[in-house]
């Protein structure tokens, strides 16, 4: 706020004093409107998060991560438009923490999400498939396969390489 303040102002300590203070507060106060607008969109809230979960009748459970809990909210929320293949990839990529493919087996009547992101059965497989019930329609079955490390790929080690793994370190070892 100096900069917009005449010269002649600096030879007065008490008035550069109030200037300074004055923006301070000017400050403080933008950085809380920054962070209370943030609240009004599920993408950034943290704070008021637990509000949109209630809005979605979703109940809150801490033990998730933020960006987790917000997809679920995301998801939803767009719950009432269609439901998509990218739409369904996004929300398993985001609870899962990785990559996924996801298709349409038309004849098998469900939609089929495979983790490729990371190999084995993954710790929060039952939270996926909560959350993509809610999003997929009722008439289409969910199955959710994993990958992991086939002979083929073992090839490419050395037997020194393999070695330093155990079984269950090497099932889930992704090159």
């Amino acid at each position: 706020m100096r900069d917009y303040m005449p010269r002649y102002y600096d030879d007065f300590p008490v008035v550069m004093n109030l200037v300074d203070r004055e923006a301070d507060v000017i400050i403080a106060l933008n950085e809380a409107a920054a962070v209370t607008l943030a609240q009004a969109f599920v993408g950034s809230a943290d704070r008021d998060l637990p509000r949109w979960e209630r809005i979605c009748g979703i109940k809150t459970d801490e033990t998730k991560s933020l960006e987790v809990r917000r997809a679920i909210v995301k998801s939803r929320l767009q719950g009432a438009g269609t439901v998509t293949v990218a739409v369904v990839r996004e929300l398993a990529d985001t609870i899962y923490g990785a990559a996924t493919e996801v298709r349409e087996d038309f004849t098998g009547g469900r939609v089929v999400v495979t983790l490729v992101g990371k190999r084995g059965v993954a710790a929060d497989a039952e939270d996926v498939r909560k959350e993509l019930r809610e999003l997929i329609p009722a008439h289409l079955g969910i199955a959710l396969e994993f990958t992991w490390f086939v002979w083929n790929e073992f090839d490419a080690l050395t037997w020194n390489e393999a070695d330093a793994f155990t079984w269950d370190e090497l099932e889930v070892y992704m090159p």
